[in-house]
């Protein structure tokens, strides 16, 4: 199990950090906040979850493995709609689909659908949902193209 969610930059980074901790007691020495270049520089133990600057709207880039699975027994989408309800924000997430521009989009109150982002932007911008998202009512709604319906 390994976890790759984007975190909406709106949330402040040690907002997630507590939560993490608050939902799954995971200790906050085993959550690194900060960019990959100073890792080595970390003086605590190794961390468990990485919380890492990237860029544009989720610029909040969360990356963790089986360590944090065993502390939590979250899988991906369970531990961002938890983190979302908690900090109120939004998160995206691989949707599992071979479509490389359709991710899965967590609302603050931890409702998702599939969404559609920017294949010409090398930020992670949402154009769209495919499905209505309950906690994203103004998000735009337009209906996958017939060939990926059976995902």
């Amino acid at each position: 199990m390994t976890y790759g969610i984007y975190f909406d930059r709106e949330a402040p980074v040690e907002a997630l950090r507590q939560a993490l901790h608050a939902i799954y007691t995971v200790p906050l020495e085993l959550v690194y906040v900060g960019p990959y270049e100073e890792l080595n520089d970390h003086p605590g133990p190794d961390p468990v979850a990485l919380i890492t600057p990237a860029d544009g709207q989720f610029g909040h880039e969360f990356s963790a493995g089986e360590k944090l699975h065993k502390l939590t027994n979250a899988s991906e989408l369970e531990l961002a709609q938890a983190i979302c309800r908690v900090v109120g924000t939004r998160a995206l997430l691989d949707d599992g689909s071979p479509a490389p521009d359709y991710w899965f989009l967590v609302a603050a109150d931890g409702s998702y659908g599939r969404v559609q982002t920017d294949p010409d932007s090398d930020e992670l911008a949402v154009l769209y949902a495919l499905e209505p998202i309950t906690g994203e009512p103004d998000l735009p709604v337009m209906p996958p193209p017939d060939w990926s319906r059976t995902w």
